[in-house]
């Protein structure tokens, strides 16, 4: 049976309760919202598809000295690694030893009906090993998930963990929110959390 997306949201949220998450659009944000609700250490990529780990990674570099302890989380989708994959080689060429990237893979694109992904034919831990990433490993059950949160927690990254998922939604509202107001929330909580960190 399939871990469900809503599932894995609420382990990578206790998880990485006080740690920089950067969460790509779409259901996997509104289903955040649904389990999680809003909170600071969120930052959602609202309408950058392509853009998730991008963002992630620019705030990884900037945290790593100031904050080399502290994990930035990642929480991307399958169609969107694909739109965006050239950052997996910018990424391995960097290493930031405090990225770790969840990519929950359905196989579709679930916001626009359901159209399939290339990701079946794409060996995403191959890739990121390829491409000079530290590790990275498949998880297909809960049990493979709990450890893997616990590894990511603690692997020098950067690291990929790909969540193979099945295709049921939640039922939510959509979220419209302005992104200047979520840039500036998640900068808010940065500060208050590290004073001494530079967050722009």
């Amino acid at each position: 049976m399939a871990i469900e997306r809503a599932d894995v949201l609420r382990q990578l949220d206790a998880g990485f309760a006080d740690s920089p998450v950067v969460l790509s659009l779409g259901g996997t944000a509104r289903e955040m919202l649904a389990v999680a609700g809003r909170k600071g250490n969120h930052l959602i990529s609202l309408d950058a598809m392509g853009q998730t780990i991008s963002l992630a990674l620019g705030l990884a570099l900037g945290l790593q000295e100031t904050r080399p302890d502290e994990k930035v989380v990642v929480v991307e989708g399958d169609g969107s690694l694909i739109m965006g994959l050239s950052v997996m080689s910018t990424a391995g060429h960097l290493k930031p030893k405090n990225l770790a990237v969840f990519v929950l893979d359905n196989g579709v694109y679930l916001a626009t009906g359901g159209q399939p992904t290339a990701a079946a034919d794409i060996d995403m831990v191959a890739v990121a090993k390829a491409c000079g990433w530290r590790d990275a490993r498949d998880v297909r059950t809960s049990e493979e998930l709990a450890d893997a949160v616990s590894w990511a927690a603690s692997a020098p990254g950067p690291v990929l963990i790909r969540v193979y998922i099945g295709t049921k939604q939640l039922q939510t509202n959509y979220f419209l929110e302005d992104p200047a107001i979520l840039a500036e929330d998640f900068r808010r909580w940065l500060r208050s959390t590290r004073p001494a960190a530079s967050v722009g």
